[in-house]
């Protein structure tokens, strides 16, 4: 099997990642098209809203979606995606599968630790559930805390977590893994806009942005090349190591 692997620069892909994430974080700068974010955003926080404002089953459903645990759990079905790729992808041999498994688990913690400090630090935003009336507090409807509003809520934490392993995934594992982390990311974010605790925006802006900014840097660059080459060079002396080991167990001098 020929592994397709992608090129080691892509100008028309950082061009393109960069542009996006410029014309969205100045969208949300310029005042005239700021009003049309505020607007959306609003109009999307009540509209998702209402899916708990009468119904108790809907209610303990969403709060229960907006639990530590659930967090756990989203993250095992993330990793899982992974491990289904690193065991049973097409796009290359399964040494250098596991070798672009390891770079995108490896850069995802890089990334997201890195933006935490250096993106967005000087935004401050109060969540959905501590500005819009009328607005329903899961937390006030449940018997335990909820996770629905936040002081500071941009840039969406669990966005930019679940933006930046999907962009990895996709470039890296491929469309089809790319496609289901999508869609698993949007199950992981909703319960957030749901309760209130994050607006559109805080996903849109600051999670999606902050992949753009940089995972670019990773998989349109040689720098994904370089890292699964080094992965591999470091697989293939721990199995000549590994066989030298098992030799002489067999055939002790």
């Amino acid at each position: 099997m020929h592994a397709r692997i992608p090129r080691p620069w892509n100008p028309r892909g950082l061009i393109a990642a960069y542009a996006i994430a410029a014309l969205l974080v100045l969208s949300y700068s310029v005042p005239a098209t700021r009003a049309l974010w505020d607007g959306l955003d609003a109009w999307i926080a009540l509209d998702l809203n209402a899916l708990v404002r009468t119904s108790h089953a809907e209610q303990l459903f969403w709060a229960s979606a907006n639990l530590r645990v659930f967090d756990y759990v989203a993250a095992l079905v993330l990793f899982g995606v992974l491990g289904v790729y690193a065991v049973a992808g097409r796009n290359a041999p399964r040494a250098e599968r596991m070798a672009r498994t390891v770079l995108i688990v490896v850069t995802l913690v890089v990334l997201v630790g890195l933006t935490r400090e250096w993106l967005f630090t000087d935004v401050r935003r109060a969540s959905p559930a501590l500005v819009l009336e009328p607005f329903t507090r899961l937390s006030a409807q449940v018997g335990f805390h909820v996770k629905d509003h936040s002081a500071r809520s941009f840039p969406g934490d669990h966005a930019t977590v679940v933006a930046t392993f999907t962009f990895l995934v996709w470039c890296l594992a491929g469309r089809r893994y790319g496609l289901v982390s999508l869609v698993l990311a949007t199950c992981c974010v909703l319960p957030r806009l749901v309760a209130g605790a994050h607006w559109f925006s805080d996903v849109l802006i600051g999670g999606v942005v902050t992949a753009l900014l940089t995972v670019p840097l990773v998989v349109f660059t040689p720098v994904h090349r370089l890292a699964v080459a080094a992965l591999l060079r470091l697989h293939a002396a721990g199995a000549a190591m590994r066989g030298r080991v098992s030799h002489d167990r067999r055939h002790p001098r």
